[in-house]
């Protein structure tokens, strides 16, 4: 056992140890969390995360997601190509709006709910799934998606599989609005096996197009009474055609007959086949992988995810009871998995205001600052067809992180324009010190106390910085020191 690792059945965590959970469960150690914490078992620790997640009440729908969605592109009989592109032209301004004030809605949870680790299992899980904001472009499928796995990330996979396969955010974004049993796509089918479930490799053509059979006959539709006074165009893309967000299965449409997928055969519907596939060894490992590369948490041999397959397959799946494993682990608390997680720019996002105590962080000036840093919610890469790489792929290339240079501008809501240069934070105001706020407990702090706060990666000499920076008692620079620190690459690091 190295100088930093803990029993699996450890007593009360240390200081450094309080801060490694926090970090990586949390966003960030803050003072209050930190006490929250004193005194507790790796367990217990968590248990006060997890109850903090199940009580904290859910944020307010958004406005933009408030009411009925009534689609705004649906195309009408007897309309011409002209006139439907140029009502899309004129309708995408509003629905790029609303799609932002969802995801600012959402951000602004992820920057100061009390409940970070709620929110930290839903940024995970919406990795895991994959999004994209250009099929999915209505504002309360978005919103609902969001609410769904808020609810359930704690939960079991397979109940959230359960649920995710007809959400109607879901349903467009796979592909399965409209799937019907005589226009069978293997799209949607892909897609499940592929980012929900087993992943690829770990099935074979027949389950490709069994579990395809399996997820015919739901259509979303507008709720009853609330349908379009006009025909809509029979020909027009299913995107033309959607009346609304109501999930509804028509056995017409449904391939009733059995199906055999990895083995069982069934007449697997949607939710049964879902079910099905997250009851597999495969998925299981799946899920413990994907968890333990969130979470930054070096698996050497693999040890740590065979025993987290053992629980998922005990526990029917129950995403906490994995996350209980983790954490009284030995590969958690190793050195190998001590400041070597390469921060999200959510992660930075969310650790910095947390740490400086800000409760009205600037939502759309971080929001920008994200687009920039690679990390859009809701828009995971190659359109939704899987979830961020993490490490490396943050900090490449180079441009990418001079944008991570420049978050205590965002911070203080004075991001410059994109296409940035790296910042010279050491001439104070002057040279664009961008005012960073902070809370009462840090007006007056030393420098030691800020650099304690913002909690880098050992390495930095708060004395060393305080001599590059003038008039660190000032409010200018404080700010400049701030700035200097999140530069740093110890602060990129949890």
């Amino acid at each position: 056992m190295t100088r930093t690792q803990r029993p699996a059945t450890g007593g009360a965590l240390a200081a450094a140890e309080r801060r490694h959970l926090l970090r990586r469960l949390a966003f960030a150690a803050t003072p209050a969390l930190e006490e929250a914490v004193r005194g507790r078992s790796s367990a217990d620790a968590l248990a006060v995360l997890v109850r903090a997640a199940r009580d904290t009440p859910h944020p307010e729908r958004p406005e933009a997601a408030r009411g009925v969605w009534r689609n705004p592109g649906l195309r009408f009989a007897g309309v011409s190509d002209e006139d439907f592109e140029a009502l899309l032209d004129r309708q995408a301004p509003g629905v790029r709006g609303a799609v932002d004030d969802v995801r600012r809605w959402w951000l602004a949870e992820l920057l100061t709910s009390p409940a970070p680790l709620r929110e930290n299992l839903v940024l995970f899980l919406h990795g895991v799934f994959g999004s994209s904001t250009g099929p999915v472009d209505a504002p309360h499928a978005l919103h609902g998606r969001n609410a769904l796995v808020r609810r359930r990330c704690l939960g079991t996979v397979p109940d959230l599989l359960a649920a995710l396969v007809v959400d109607p955010a879901m349903m467009i974004q796979i592909g399965m609005d409209g799937h019907r049993r005589l226009r069978v796509s293997d799209r949607a089918a892909k897609l499940v096996l592929d980012h929900w479930t087993v992943g690829e490799g770990a099935y074979g053509p027949r389950d490709l197009e069994e579990l395809s059979r399996a997820l015919t006959g739901w259509r979303l539709v507008a709720p009853e009474g609330r349908g379009p006074a006009r025909e809509i165009a029979r020909r027009a893309p299913r995107a033309a055609q959607r009346t609304g967000l109501v999930p509804t299965f028509r056995p017409a449409d449904a391939d009733a007959g059995p199906k055999t997928i990895l083995g069982r055969t069934r007449p697997f519907d949607a939710r049964s086949a879902v079910r099905w596939l997250a009851a597999q060894d495969a998925t299981a490992r799946r899920f413990g992988r994907l968890l333990l590369a969130h979470l930054g948490v070096e698996d050497d041999g693999g040890a740590l995810e065979t025993r987290l397959a053992a629980v998922y397959g005990a526990t029917g799946g129950s995403l906490e009871a994995l996350l209980r494993e983790i954490v009284r682990s030995e590969a958690f608390w190793s050195d190998a998995s001590r400041w070597t997680l390469i921060k999200s720019p959510v992660h930075l996002a969310a650790g910095a205001c947390r740490q400086l105590g800000i409760a009205s962080p600037p939502v759309a000036e971080i929001a920008r600052w994200l687009e920039a840093s690679g990390q859009t919610l809701f828009d995971t890469p190659n359109n939704g067809e899987g979830g961020w790489p993490g490490q490396e792929a943050w900090v490449s290339p180079p441009s990418r992180l001079t944008v991570r240079y420049h978050l205590a501008a965002a911070l203080a809501g004075r991001l410059p324009p994109l296409g940035l240069e790296r910042p010279d934070p050491a001439g104070g105001e002057a040279a664009g010190a961008p005012g960073v706020p902070v809370d009462a407990t840090l007006r007056e702090a030393s420098p030691a106390e800020l650099l304690s706060r913002l909690d880098p990666a050992p390495g930095l000499d708060a004395a060393a910085i305080e001599r590059e920076v003038s008039g660190v008692a000032s409010p200018e620079g404080r700010s400049t020191f701030i700035q200097r620190v999140m530069m740093s690459p110890e602060y990129q690091l949890a």
